[in-house]
């Protein structure tokens, strides 16, 4: 298994994607995207990297071929020499891997896939998929807005209120730590889950839509 979490260098892109944007959707040359997700490939040294078209949804794919573009917001995968990507640009990459049945798998959650538990719900897809046991998952997740700059207004609080920080009047949402307590209440180890502590709307090595609007994707990427 390897897994990495891309930044913006060593890609083709020009501005406002310098470089590596993974995105074809946010309006970059398409050839450019293309060349970028040969780029990474061939760092992974993979047949075949699977990515999806994210809809801030709950769905889960399996993935036999590597063949597929799907709609969804996660997928799950046994075989050997596919990389699945989860692309983003201030929401939470989800990286999953049990070693005891070699599987893997990828999340994508913001506030709204947060809501729809879409990280729990790839993390059981894999246990009636393949037999994955909780207490034997590993699970990172990548770099992502944190509370220190996620501002939102009081409607988009509602269902993440034990997870809100108000200062000086304006409220902040935590998604890691909300994340992050709904997989140790799935009985994931605590050990078991790496929490990135970076900010993408603070770190100008990471594309952040929040900050920037007119920008690329970074993807966290998993593969057997």
């Amino acid at each position: 298994m390897q897994h990495l979490f891309t930044n913006r260098f060593e890609g083709v892109s020009e501005a406002p994607f310098e470089s590596l944007n993974l995105g074809l959707h946010v309006n970059d040359t398409a050839l450019h995207v293309t060349q970028n997700r040969e780029i990474l490939k061939a760092k992974l040294g993979v047949s075949q990297l699977v990515f999806m078209d994210q809809v801030h949804g709950d769905t889960i794919t399996q993935i036999h071929s590597g063949d597929e573009m799907p709609t969804c917001d996660a997928m799950i995968t046994d075989v050997s020499g596919i990389a699945l990507a989860v692309m983003v640009a201030d929401c939470i990459p989800i990286l999953y891997y049990d070693e005891r049945h070699h599987a893997i798998g990828v999340a994508h959650a913001g506030r709204v896939g947060t809501l729809l538990q879409v990280g729990q719900k790839c993390a059981r897809a894999m246990a009636e998929s393949f037999g994955t046991r909780m207490e034997e998952l590993t699970i990172w997740m990548g770099p992502s807005i944190r509370s220190c700059c996620y501002e939102v207004g009081i409607e988009a609080t509602q269902g993440l209120e034990s997870f809100l920080h108000v200062k000086s009047g304006k409220y902040f949402l935590d998604l890691q730590n909300a994340n992050l307590k709904a997989f140790l209440d799935m009985g994931i180890k605590r050990k078991n889950i790496m929490v990135s502590e970076v900010c993408t709307c603070c770190d100008s090595r990471y594309f952040s839509y929040r900050r920037d609007k007119i920008t690329g994707r970074f993807a966290g990427v998993i593969a057997l």
